[in-house]
Protein backbone atom coordinates (compact mmCIF):
# COMPACT_ATOMS: atom_id res chain seq x y z
CA UNK A 1 0.00 0.00 0.00
CA UNK A 2 1.49 3.56 -0.67
CA UNK A 3 2.28 5.44 2.42
CA UNK A 4 0.06 8.72 1.16
CA UNK A 5 -2.99 6.08 0.72
CA UNK A 6 -2.41 4.68 4.46
CA UNK A 7 -2.00 8.85 5.51
CA UNK A 8 -5.28 9.46 4.17
CA UNK A 9 -7.07 6.95 5.68
CA UNK A 10 -5.63 7.72 9.24
CA UNK A 11 -6.55 11.04 8.90
CA UNK A 12 -10.23 10.59 8.11
CA UNK A 13 -10.60 7.89 10.86
CA UNK A 14 -8.76 10.70 13.06
CA UNK A 15 -11.95 13.34 11.84
CA UNK A 16 -14.42 10.93 12.34
CA UNK A 17 -13.26 10.78 15.92
CA UNK A 18 -13.08 14.31 16.25
CA UNK A 19 -16.80 14.89 14.85
CA UNK A 20 -18.36 12.54 17.16
CA UNK A 21 -16.64 13.86 20.33
CA UNK A 22 -17.79 16.77 19.54
CA UNK A 23 -20.98 16.21 19.57
CA UNK A 24 -21.14 14.41 22.21
CA UNK A 25 -19.31 16.95 24.43
CA UNK A 26 -21.37 19.21 23.04
CA UNK A 27 -24.90 18.66 25.60
CA UNK A 28 -25.49 20.96 27.95
CA UNK A 29 -25.13 19.31 31.64
CA UNK A 30 -29.33 20.12 32.36
CA UNK A 31 -30.02 17.27 29.76
CA UNK A 32 -28.48 14.49 31.15
CA UNK A 33 -30.58 12.65 33.16
CA UNK A 34 -29.72 10.23 36.58
CA UNK A 35 -30.68 6.92 36.60
CA UNK A 36 -32.88 6.22 39.17
CA UNK A 37 -32.77 3.81 41.48
CA UNK A 38 -35.21 0.79 41.78
CA UNK A 39 -36.28 0.11 45.49
CA UNK A 40 -34.99 -3.26 46.60
CA UNK A 41 -37.12 -5.94 48.25
CA UNK A 42 -36.92 -6.94 51.42
CA UNK A 43 -38.16 -10.08 52.99
CA UNK A 44 -40.65 -9.57 56.28
CA UNK A 45 -38.60 -10.67 59.57
CA UNK A 46 -42.01 -12.12 61.02
CA UNK A 47 -43.24 -14.01 57.80
CA UNK A 48 -42.69 -18.02 58.31
CA UNK A 49 -41.63 -19.88 55.30
CA UNK A 50 -43.79 -22.93 56.39
CA UNK A 51 -46.36 -20.88 55.26
CA UNK A 52 -45.59 -20.47 51.85
CA UNK A 53 -45.95 -23.37 49.20
CA UNK A 54 -43.04 -25.74 49.48
CA UNK A 55 -40.14 -24.96 46.83
CA UNK A 56 -37.99 -28.19 45.48
CA UNK A 57 -34.98 -27.00 44.46
CA UNK A 58 -33.34 -26.79 41.38
CA UNK A 59 -31.48 -29.79 41.36
CA UNK A 60 -34.68 -32.23 42.52
CA UNK A 61 -36.16 -30.78 39.33
CA UNK A 62 -33.82 -31.22 36.81
CA UNK A 63 -32.92 -35.00 38.39
CA UNK A 64 -36.42 -36.02 38.18
CA UNK A 65 -37.72 -34.00 34.24
CA UNK A 66 -34.15 -36.55 33.53
CA UNK A 67 -36.18 -39.74 34.72
CA UNK A 68 -39.04 -38.73 33.13
CA UNK A 69 -37.47 -37.89 29.80
CA UNK A 70 -36.15 -41.34 29.94
CA UNK A 71 -39.69 -43.01 30.50
CA UNK A 72 -40.93 -41.05 27.59
CA UNK A 73 -38.35 -42.19 25.42
CA UNK A 74 -38.25 -45.36 26.16
CA UNK A 75 -42.17 -45.75 25.55
CA UNK A 76 -42.16 -43.61 22.28
CA UNK A 77 -44.46 -41.21 23.86
CA UNK A 78 -44.25 -37.53 22.25
CA UNK A 79 -43.12 -34.33 24.25
CA UNK A 80 -40.30 -31.80 25.05
CA UNK A 81 -38.05 -30.79 27.51
CA UNK A 82 -40.41 -28.34 28.40
CA UNK A 83 -43.44 -30.28 29.42
CA UNK A 84 -41.07 -32.72 31.42
CA UNK A 85 -39.70 -29.66 33.63
CA UNK A 86 -43.49 -28.52 34.02
CA UNK A 87 -44.45 -32.35 34.91
CA UNK A 88 -41.31 -32.80 37.44
CA UNK A 89 -41.89 -29.58 39.08
CA UNK A 90 -45.43 -30.10 40.06
CA UNK A 91 -45.07 -33.82 40.99
CA UNK A 92 -42.10 -32.82 43.81
CA UNK A 93 -45.05 -29.48 44.72
CA UNK A 94 -46.94 -31.97 45.46
CA UNK A 95 -44.63 -34.55 47.28
CA UNK A 96 -43.42 -31.86 49.38
CA UNK A 97 -46.84 -30.63 50.02
CA UNK A 98 -48.11 -34.18 51.02
CA UNK A 99 -45.08 -34.64 53.51
CA UNK A 100 -45.75 -30.91 55.05
CA UNK A 101 -49.54 -32.07 55.75
CA UNK A 102 -48.58 -36.04 57.13
CA UNK A 103 -46.39 -34.03 59.90
CA UNK A 104 -48.91 -31.62 60.48
CA UNK A 105 -50.92 -34.58 61.78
Amino acid sequence: MDEKTKKKRVEKRGSRKKKDSISVSARPEATKKKAKRKPKLIALKGSEPSQSQPKPTFEQIQLRAYFISEQRRNLSIAGDEHSDWIRAESELRNELLAERVSARD
